[in-house]
């Protein structure tokens, strides 16, 4: 079984997030990741598709609407894999806590709906160990595809599931796709051990219950610019 970061001896804590888009997940992460700055905790944040090794190109991809299920995989993990070699690896041995939007479950979800076999998915990322606290941001469907309507005017081409063909209808092709994803997500949430909240709440409700946890889980003192070990 893989194992945590703390698990591995590492003095970093990594904290992930995951949910539908437009769960409220990155809005959150971003919440906490502040609250912590202001104490003077020594943090990172890291979000997914963002290696500038291949961003451009999975821009282009996206575009031109190339991109095969298994194409989209690769890259992805591609992705992920340069971020966590030269990002996430170094600042956890450096004692930072690091905090992900997104993390490897957001692949296992999303590529296995997009039709990659399961177990192929998951040996993609089996070098990477899992997170010390991993947020999931169960939101209703429709309370989703309304929070991203009311940022843009409409949806993306790959969010909405279109390249799966489900519907010609993109709002229904969102509620098919996404609503797989969610099934994925619920289905994980016992193996990995998530912290499921209830996305439908306030924002402030939520984001009570998330500093709650992160404080009862680690030991956010050691984490200080000024602690010494």
């Amino acid at each position: 079984m893989t194992k945590t970061f703390a698990e591995l001896g590492f003095p970093g804590r990594l904290i992930a997030v995951e949910g539908l888009d437009g769960s409220g997940k990155s809005t959150q992460i971003y919440l906490l990741k502040r609250w912590l700055e202001l104490q003077g905790f020594k943090v990172f944040f890291s979000e997914w598709n963002s290696s500038q090794l291949v961003k451009s190109a999975t821009s282009k991809g996206k575009k031109r609407e190339l991109l095969t299920p298994t194409t989209f995989s690769l890259i992805h993990a591609t992705d992920f894999a340069d971020r966590y070699e030269r990002q996430l690896v170094p600042l956890l041995r450096a004692g930072y806590l690091v905090l992900c939007d997104r993390y490897i479950f957001t692949a296992f979800a999303r590529d296995t709906v997009r039709g990659c076999p399961p177990e192929w998915v998951r040996g993609l990322y089996n070098f990477a160990a899992h997170p010390d606290l991993t947020f999931f941001f169960k939101a209703q469907l429709e309370v989703s595809l309304q929070r991203i309507l009311d940022g843009r005017p409409q949806l993306k081409y790959f969010e909405a599931g279109m390249d799966m063909r489900l519907s010609s209808d993109p709002y229904e092709s969102f509620r098919i796709f996404q609503g797989r994803i969610l099934e994925q997500y619920l289905a994980m949430s016992t193996e990995f051990n998530f912290s499921v909240l209830d996305a439908n709440q306030p924002v402030e409700v939520q984001q009570t219950l998330v500093r709650e946890l992160v404080a009862a889980k680690i030991d956010l003192p050691s984490f200080a610019a000024n602690h010494v070990k």
